[in-house]
């Protein structure tokens, strides 16, 4: 199954930041939930990023580390229908 996750926001640090960490665990979240997943970046005037699933926002700004991110984005995958293998915890 392949999932669209898009990074939306003003073209600044943070969304530049959130992209290159999604882009890290990428490779652990298709191997968890069983899923390939399709990055998108849009512009927009918000100057937090937020993160889509599926045009749903499941984040809003940048977290404070790699591993928290993970764990946003297999809950979501998780609470959506969306993460095959994962369960929670």
């Amino acid at each position: 199954m392949r999932v669209e996750i898009v990074v939306v926001g003003k073209s600044n640090y943070d969304r530049h930041t959130l992209v290159s960490w999604v882009n890290e665990i990428k490779d652990v979240i298709e191997l968890e939930c069983g899923i390939e997943v399709e990055l998108n970046i849009e512009d927009t005037n918000d100057e937090l990023p937020k993160l889509l699933i599926n045009d749903i926002v499941v984040l809003e700004g940048l977290p404070g580390e790699e591993g928290y991110l993970i764990e946003v984005l297999k809950n979501a995958l998780i609470n959506l229908g969306l993460c095959i293998r994962g369960t929670h915890p």
